[in-house]
């Protein structure tokens, strides 16, 4: 049984070099006025290993007190194993905020040191995330893709939920996408939807994800092209592969409706995906006046002749 009372170790001797250390160090600066005034309020946790003292928790308080030449207060507890450490580590972090990025590290280093199957139990509670969540999956599932997608996921280029069709995909899929996540932050249903086009369309016509990706659409992006504008590129055209006939009628209708409401603010919507053929019209405004000119706008385009091929789209597909 470690004694818990609190000691008074030099910076020096304490090994701050632990891989359950996940939490980043914060400024030390920070910390220096209120050393100063202070001294060190709250002790640092530890363990001690074969004559070392190896920190748990407490990384920016050990750097405080070095930069002042101060000993740290150091409280000695229990820890035995990695597993124990890295929880005990979170659990006296628990009211720090944990982005993606973290959560990321914490399953990581659990999943190379606790079975597959009992991943979800452990590392669920600490994540403050029910086990048999979607959620809980989508961080088991990520445990198999490559160490590349791990670095788009901490810069942000790709949402956790895209897991749930990179998972379906094989390693060479995975590695033909990659390109697409390097530069480009997907939103979580941009992604979600272009992957899914493009793993749908690769089962349906039994061609690989790299044979759809070699089409001129899905060239990367220019120097000239931001990169809202290529996501919103790549996404049209995934979604052009997985519904043809549908694009094609969002093509015509497209034009039709350009020339109806030329000249006005009016816009006009297809109700579902042409099933009805109904549509829906609507525009905005915010004084009489423009009230006034919007009716005037709208009895104009009534009278245009492209409404009955607007309402003829879809009949026959």
């Amino acid at each position: 049984m470690i004694d818990s009372s609190i000691c008074n170790v030099s910076p020096a001797e304490i090994d701050c070099s632990g891989p359950w250390l996940i939490h980043p160090e914060t400024p030390a600066e920070k910390l220096i006025p209120s050393f100063k005034k202070h001294g060190q309020l709250v002790p640092v946790l530890a363990v001690q290993e074969s004559g070392r003292t190896l920190l748990i928790a407490g990384r920016t308080r050990v750097s405080a007190a070095s930069m002042l030449g101060m000993d740290v207060l150091v409280r000695y507890i229990d820890a035995s194993d990695d597993i124990s450490k890295i929880v005990l580590h979170l659990e006296e972090n628990a009211t720090r905020l944990m982005d993606d990025s973290l959560k990321l590290d914490v399953v990581r280093y659990f999943s190379t040191r606790v079975d597959a199957s009992e991943l979800a139990k452990t590392v669920a509670p600490l994540l403050s995330i029910k086990p048999k969540s979607r959620d809980m999956q989508f961080w088991v599932d990520w445990m198999d893709l490559e160490p590349q997608y791990d670095e788009f996921l901490k810069l942000g280029h790709i949402p956790l939920a895209a897991v749930s069709v990179l998972s379906k995909l094989n390693g060479d899929e995975r590695e033909a996408l990659r390109r697409f996540f390097e530069k480009l932050s997907w939103s979580r249903s941009n992604a979600v939807n272009f992957l899914t086009w493009l793993y749908e369309t690769s089962r349906r016509e039994s061609k690989a994800v790299s044979e759809l990706l070699a089409a001129p659409e899905f060239e990367s992006a220019g120097e000239s092209e931001s990169p809202k504008d290529a996501v919103a590129r790549f996404c049209k055209a995934a979604k052009e592969l997985r519904y043809p006939k549908l694009s094609e009628l969002e093509k015509m209708h497209n034009k039709i409706v350009s020339e109806i409401c030329a000249g006005t603010k009016w816009r006009v919507e297809p109700v579902g995906s042409f099933e009805t053929g109904e549509v829906m019209i609507q525009t905005r405004f915010k004084n009489r006046e423009m009230m006034q000119k919007a009716m005037a706008d709208l009895e104009s385009i009534a009278k245009f002749s492209g409404w009955e091929d607007l309402f003829e789209l879809g009949r026959d597909k």
